[in-house]
């Protein structure tokens, strides 16, 4: 009898504690109710499902937004900016794929878009981090290079194409030239392509090339730079060669100043002045000149032993010569084309003279530096003008 009372005690205690927490329990929850009841919203705040596919096209100082409506209670749709200080409302009808334009100033823009219901519920909103282009955009763009442009005066036109442009959206290059029928043609040049040759060109007609930029490939505008027609032309240097020249070193000629070949070069080895006498092979109207300075010996970087002036003249006969120009030449270690226009005169043959180098940086002992005398050149170029 004594177990059993004791086990009877037990099971009583605990059903005393139980009853007592559940009170507690019961008390502590009608308190919390109490505290949090003015913060609660009879039937809950209802909130409409967000835009689906938000993305956008960039233009010319305007955006195109695009986005799909997923809540059928939506009735409108706010795109907002500017920390929501500019917006725009747009309406939803039956048509639930939305594509709005928006004029927005060159610059970067962070929008955020939110679904509204008749009742003004609205959404979590949306956000797309996207920019404009404009003016400065434009100013940057050029179009494609040419790093030569050639012809041997037989209906044909070689352009060998420096690289695009595809950081700022160039998307491809029309060249269009006159045929020798007269007739304008057009010729599309993908990014891809490094050489154009072209069989019927009308020789001593300009012509033009036209790059096609788009910021993200999406062509909401197409942008295109000012549009320059090329005015000047490289005659084939197959047609002519080098005829007289002051000095030359070793394997280093004087042939390879006019050779089309841009990784030998001309050594003298003689103090200034420096002279190259070349044949074009027919007469021409020259209008200008290009000269490269060589990189074999200096590791990619402008070899500076290069006169600071040059002169270039022009003739008819190889013995009546007219000074074509005078200019100051740039032989800092730069690596890049030094061109020079000239008055147009009809000419058979140039001449490039190294009048003079009264400075030059030092890349090494022997290259460059003060008292620098050998002459150190690679090619030459001769543009004539077209009409």
């Amino acid at each position: 009898m004594m177990k059993h009372y004791a086990y009877s005690t037990t099971l009583r205690n605990g059903v005393i504690l139980t009853f007592v927490f559940a009170l507690l329990t019961f008390f502590s929850c009608k308190d919390q109710d109490y505290m949090f009841k003015e913060y609660v919203v009879e039937g809950g705040i209802p909130y409409l499902g967000s835009v689906s596919g938000l993305k956008a096209r960039i233009g010319m100082n305007r955006l195109e937004v695009k986005f799909n409506v997923v809540d059928l209670s939506t009735t409108k749709v706010g795109i907002y900016w500017n920390d929501n200080q500019d917006s725009i409302m747009v309406e939803v009808g039956e048509e639930k794929s939305i594509s709005q334009i928006i004029d927005l100033p060159e610059g970067q823009y962070s929008l955020f878009v939110k679904t509204f219901d008749k009742n003004g519920n609205t959404s979590n909103p949306a956000e797309l981090v996207t920019k404009t282009v404009g003016e400065n955009f434009l100013a940057a763009l050029a179009h494609r290079g040419m790093k030569s442009k050639v012809t041997s005066f037989k209906n044909d036109l070689t352009i060998e194409w420096q690289n695009p442009d595809p950081v700022n959206g160039a998307r491809f290059t029309d060249l269009i030239y006159t045929n020798i029928e007269n007739e304008e043609v057009k010729i599309r040049v993908d990014n891809e392509t490094t050489t154009t040759a072209i069989s019927d060109y009308k020789v001593g007609t300009q012509f033009r090339r036209i790059t096609y930029f788009s910021p993200d490939g999406q062509w909401l505008d197409t942008i295109i730079p000012p549009i320059i027609p090329e005015n000047s032309i490289m005659l084939d240097k197959k047609l002519g060669k080098v005829v007289a020249f002051s000095t030359q070193n070793g394997s280093n000629v004087a042939n390879n100043f006019y050779n089309d070949n841009h990784a030998d070069m001309w050594l003298t080895n003689n103090n200034y002045p420096e002279y190259a006498t070349i044949d074009l092979g027919m007469v021409v109207p020259v209008s200008g000149f290009g000269l490269w300075p060589s990189y074999q010996q200096t590791n990619g970087r402008a070899d500076p032993r290069a006169p600071t002036s040059i002169k270039l003249e022009v003739s008819l006969n190889n013995v009546d010569w007219t000074v074509a120009a005078e200019f100051s030449y740039d032989n800092s270690m730069y690596y890049y084309t030094r061109t020079f226009e000239v008055p147009v005169t009809d000419a058979r043959y140039v001449r490039f003279t190294g009048v003079e180098c009264l400075q030059a940086p030092v890349f090494s002992s022997g290259i460059g530096g003060a008292g620098t005398k050998l002459m150190n050149l690679a090619e030459l170029d001769v543009f004539f003008k077209l009409n």
